[in-house]
């Protein structure tokens, strides 16, 4: 148990932290695998983890203090034991998940729904266990599964649903199950085989150093280590030690797991995690200074990938050994932002903010420099010179040696002048400078007059020197052929400027790159031109810095926020290879517009970041594409009743008010992997959603009606190539049943037949009413238009009257006048009458003649007036 091996007297602790210390600095260079860390307030649950195990469907399952944890990528769920107590043991067999804890062991089964059930075997087949029994330990055969407390190993067998005690023995720490054959460590005892159901003696305590803690088995040989790290070797019954205790006597195993190159992991107490090679030498030592949660192992499992889990007496953790990428992280803070490396000489350098190191060969630390305190921004090597370009000048390494050649401060780089082998041209704080070969030395020569501009990315092409600068652009300088000065320069508009831009010589080309995307020189005009193929990987994943990374005169490096490009000329057109490497920004931890990547050797890469380095092997193959789940899907109804459904049916859901909520997850460890979702739902949203980290979807409230849920992964920004879906159907509010729809057929149909005879009617009412409106209208008009016929006869009529009348008064007005202009003539004629004229009296008789056929007989003179009209009007 792990109490009785933690009793450990005051002296030896102190003699155990002492070694510790003196065994981490021995290591404090090593370049470590990436670690992920968990904490128990992440995984929700009690700190200690007392076994791992994984299904076939690559979930991770921990015995934890306060049941069986399960991890699946993306959510965790903690199933408590049974039985209340402390569950010890996990481990998986055929589609079964086994658990052994106090006074108990059985397994677990995956329901429909997503979730675990418990059925236990003690119960189940009135097992005869011991009283206070605790089962440390589940170990699956090819048709058993063996399961192990301190005192007997049983066997139980699936096909037959049968428990058999196996073993009974005090001190049992170890069952081991390989190559066919079943082997268990007693603790002070030895090593014992099974066979055919007898305890066979293989090796006694007193010829092993310690407990026998892992076994391994390579075709005929067996291998197995023991708890003091001595190596041995089993060939049939006889074994033979091949190496001896390789760390100090004072560290504690307690948990250990084989290793695919032959080599061990070994969990101590206290000390962290060991990883030997097949020899017992040690390569890795992890503890809580360089990356692991807690330094007590208690468990360990090597997955399916091959990849460590490490349950730890406070936390768990994931060792991804598989990775392309192991990391040296400067804790101490002595290096600080690496901005530069190259390998020389067999050693390995280091330009930092901090100063220049040097790591020399088989050494595992970095000295400084003397001298290089600063920035250093370039290591360059140049016809077997090692060059340093400092915020102080210019350096020569020698071994460890700086040898100051330039004075002039600030030296971004240093190239090669074409044609030109005893003149280096660099760029510095003040723009370009020269340095002169000297014997077998350089020395600074002179200061390229007439541009002053600070010149930290510059190429050369065609006798032309282009400086690009962050907030001025992209500038084609003309130099003078003793290179003393510029004769002319002008800025180039149609690249654009942008910080952290870059400009590069590739081959005969120029490239160069901002946020805008990479401009080529066109071999034929020499014009910058857009390249359009270059500048999606921009698109692609998120523009972080334009810095490219020359490893060749046909090869440079792109960095991005979620990915590197390694980008390759091909040897035949304008075309380029694209190469990319899942490594997002988050895990490089570089300073953007100073990223470093240096080919160490074939294939192999340093990357410089703000606490450290990365080591990149690019021949790697980078982590696969998992498959993306549904873990579950549960729906709260109106009664706030949640509910887990079947994930193999299609989901029937009642009408009213509802919430949806999906679990996703994608068994993707890698902590170097950014994993985020997009999902679909056809009938609610037919576009793919925004990637997001969001591993719990859910939906209210939905129309009735059919839909399909569909979710994929990206993986650091890479989109997966499978999908995981889910069925829907909301049923229809109960008022729209087959039953309810007929009768609301029938009363529509009704309806529309009542309102069309109602209308009908109306209409015709109207109809009606109208046609009798219209005849009283035509017989008013009638009325009216006979009226107005009376009123224009009357008027007619009136007018004559009144015509005629003043025709008559015109007549009689002028017979009055006629009559009294006579009359004044018979007047006259009278006083002629005194002559007694005979011809007078003749005429006056023919005027009283002619006065009275007008008049008729009249009285007096005046007889006609007033006139008085015909007519009355």
């Amino acid at each position: 148990m792990l109490i009785r091996r933690l009793k450990i007297n005051a002296i030896a602790r102190d003699l155990l932290i002492l070694a510790v210390m003196l065994f981490s600095g021995y290591l404090w260079s090593q370049e470590l695998p990436p670690v992920r860390n968990f904490s128990p307030s992440t995984y929700k649950a009690d700190n200690q983890n007392w076994a791992i195990t994984q299904s076939s469907d690559r979930k991770i399952y921990f015995a934890n203090n306060q049941g069986l944890l399960e991890y699946n990528g993306a959510q965790w769920h903690n199933y408590p034991t049974p039985n209340e107590s402390i569950m010890r043991s996990v481990c998986w067999h055929a589609g079964r998940l086994y658990t052994g804890a106090y006074m108990d062991f059985g397994y677990w089964q995956t329901k429909t729904n997503g979730t675990l059930t418990y059925t236990s075997l003690v119960e189940k087949l009135k097992v005869p266990i011991r009283e206070d029994e605790q089962f440390w330990q589940i170990l699956s055969t090819e048709s058993l599964v063996l399961i192990r407390s301190l005192n007997r190993i049983y066997s139980y067998n699936p096909q037959d649903n049968k428990v058999q005690l196996v073993v009974e023995m005090d001190g049992l720490t170890q069952v081991f199950s390989l190559a066919n054959r079943i082997f268990y460590n007693v603790s002070n005892k030895g090593l014992f085989e099974i066979d055919n159901g007898k305890s066979l003696l293989i090796a006694d305590r007193l010829t092993l150093d310690g407990d026998v803690i892992a076994m391994q088995s390579n075709g005929s040989t067996i291998k197995f280590v023991t708890s003091l790290n001595s190596l041995y070797q089993l060939a049939d019954r006889s074994t033979q030690q091949i190496s001896e205790n390789k760390f100090p006597s004072t560290l504690t195993v307690y948990s250990a797991e084989t290793l695919p190159d032959g080599g061990f992991a070994l969990g101590t107490i206290s000390n962290g995690l060991l990883i030997t090679d097949a020899t017992g030498n040690i390569k890795y030592h992890l503890n809580q200074e360089n990356g692991l949660y807690n330094n007590t192992v208690l468990s360990l499992l090597r997955d399916q990938d091959d990849n460590l889990w490490l349950g730890l007496d406070n936390g768990i953790d994931f060792i991804d050994l598989k990775s392309p990428y192991k990391s040296f992280i400067d804790r101490t803070g002595k290096l600080g932002t690496v901005y530069d490396a190259i390998k020389y000489n067999g050693s390995l350098y280091l330009g930092t903010n901090q100063g220049l190191y040097i790591k020399r060969q088989a050494s595992d630390t970095f000295e400084y420099i003397a001298g290089t305190k600063g920035q250093v921004w370039i290591l360059k090597e140049i016809d077997g010179t090692l060059f340093c370009g400092h915020n102080l000048g210019t350096f020569i390494i020698d071994g460890d040696r700086a040898i100051n050649v330039s004075t002039t401060e600030g030296t971004w780089d240093i190239k090669k002048i074409k044609n030109e082998p005893n003149l280096l041209l660099q760029g510095n704080y003040n723009g370009l400078n020269i340095l002169e070969r000297q014997g077998d030395t350089w020395k600074f020569r002179n200061k390229i007059a007439d541009f002053n501009i600070s010149s930290k990315d510059f190429a050369m092409r065609e006798g032309k020197i282009y400086v690009g600068h962050e907030y001025k652009g992209l500038f084609e300088l003309e130099i003078t052929p003793d290179y003393t000065s510029v004769s002319n320069y002008k800025l180039i508009k149609n690249v654009g400027k942008g910080i952290n831009s870059d400009v590069i010589e590739l081959g005969k080309e120029l490239v160069y790159t901002n946020k805008s995307g990479f401009y080529i020189t066109n071999t034929k005009s020499g014009e910058f031109e857009r390249n359009a193929t270059l500048s999606s990987l921009f698109a692609e994943s998120e523009y972080t810095s334009g810095r490219l990374v020359k490893t060749s005169e046909k090869q440079f490096w792109v960095f991005t926020k979620n990915q590197l490009y390694q980008v390759t000329k091909e040897p035949i057109g304008s075309s380029y290879e694209v190469k990319s490497y899942l490594l997002p920004q988050s895990k490089r931890v570089e300073k953007n517009g100073y990223e470093s990547l240096v080919e160490i050797s074939n294939g192999f890469y340093l990357l410089g970041t703000a606490k450290g380095y990365m080591l990149f092997d690019a021949q790697l193959e980078q982590e696969p594409d998992r498959n993306v789940a549904i873990a579950q899907i549960s729906i709260t109804t109106k009664d706030s009743i949640n509910k887990l459904v079947d994930l193999d049916k299609d989901i029937e859901i009642l009408s009213g008010p509802h919430k949806i909520q999906i679990k996703i997850f994608t068994t993707n460890f890698s902590p170097f992997t950014d994993i985020k979702y997009q999902y679909r739902m056809s009938g609610f949203q037919e576009e793919w959603s925004s990637p997001s980290a969001r591993d719990i979807l859910i939906f209210e409230n939905l129309e009735y009606g059919n839909y399909t849920f569909t979710v994929r992964q990206v993986v650091n920004g890479v989109v997966g190539s499978n999908t995981s879906t889910a069925t829907f159907k909301i049923e229809a509010p109960f008022y729209w049943s087959n039953i309810d729809i007929i009768l609301y057929m029938f009363d529509i149909g009704s309806f529309i037949l009542f309102v069309n005879f109602y209308f009908r009617s109306y209409y015709k009412r109207k109809k009606n009413q109208e046609i009798i409106r219209e005849q009283k209208q035509l017989q008013l008009e009638l009325l009216q238009s006979e009226k107005s016929v009376s009123e224009l006869r009357n008027q007619k009529l009136s007018d004559d009257i009144e015509s005629r009348n003043r025709e008559l008064a015109i007549t009689t007005m002028a017979m009055i006048k006629k009559n009294e202009t006579l009359s004044n003539i018979s007047a006259e004629l009278d006083k002629l009458n005194q002559k007694d004229n005979a011809d007078l009296k003749s005429v006056k008789s023919l005027i009283e003649i002619s006065m009275n056929s007008r008049t008729g007989k009249r009285s007096n003179r005046h007889s006609l007036w007033p006139i008085k009209p015909l007519f009355k009007t």
